[in-house]
């Protein structure tokens, strides 16, 4: 999928590097989690035989990595989380094999689950690839700031806030500014800064009392929906910018 173009700008490919960091850790937390599993799985499955010594090991990698994710988030660590995630459905598989060579019966319901991790992880690498260097090269100073600000604006009260508001389910915030809108969501895993044109391109439909905005983000697509109440404060934002003459 094709991305808006106006997120490759400086200010938005710094918020998705920070988005970025918080994503890798929350996949850390979930790595760690897999590998304990694989672990104690590994611990248990050994005493049937000692081939299972591979889960085990596996286990031990996914820990690491995810531990590694967790001190220093990097597109290095996620594409050892998503070799190590790829290695332990290849073992799982394996092991399905096996036990049809051996037993005669192939149990395919134990393969959903490492599939699905190694697709996810796999697939959030591929879709961060753009933003390798700089997220091993931004500096700790910006990424400090720029939580700062979100923050602050997560703790605002919307009825104090004319030009500031929230999605029907409470999950993003927007702040409305001098010909541009700043989007946060509140577990701070997407935000961006789109200009009044992209946010009139992103009206899913314009003549709806409760608007729809859709963006096509790097990552994939978002969608936000709004009350009858913040919409008009939308509506009311645009219509005081007014739309440039075509060339």
């Amino acid at each position: 999928m094709n991305h808006d173009p106006w997120f490759d700008s400086a200010e938005n490919k710094m918020l998705m590097v920070i988005c970025a960091r918080k994503l890798i850790r929350n996949i850390g937390i979930g790595g760690i989690v897999w590998g304990v599993f694989n672990i104690v799985f590994g611990v248990v499955a050994i005493q049937a035989t000692i081939i299972n010594v591979g889960i085990l090991i596996l286990g031990v990698l996914m820990l690491g990595t995810g531990v590694q994710a967790l001190r220093n988030p990097s597109l290095g660590v996620l594409l050892t989380e998503t070799i190590v995630s790829v290695l332990l459905f290849v073992w799982n598989v394996g092991i399905a094999v096996l036990n049809q060579i051996e037993v005669g019966t192939f149990e395919p319901r134990g393969l959903i689950f490492p599939l699905i991790i190694a697709g996810v992880i796999g697939n959030y690498y591929r879709k961060l690839g753009h933003l390798r260097e700089e997220i091993a090269s931004i500096d700790p100073g910006k990424i400090e700031a720029a939580k700062q600000v979100c923050k602050t604006l997560l703790k605002k009260k919307l009825k104090d806030e004319p030009l500031l508001v929230q999605t029907a389910d409470r999950k993003c915030r927007v702040q409305l500014m001098d010909g541009q809108a700043f989007f946060i969501q509140n577990d701070l895993l997407r935000a961006f800064v789109g200009s009044t044109e992209a946010i009139r391109s992103a009206i899913a439909k314009p003549e709806a009392k409760a608007w729809k905005l859709v963006f096509n983000h790097p990552v994939g697509k978002l969608g936000y929906n709004f009350d009858r109440k913040n919409s008009e404060k939308i509506k009311s934002w645009l219509a005081s910018r007014p739309v440039p003459a075509a060339v």
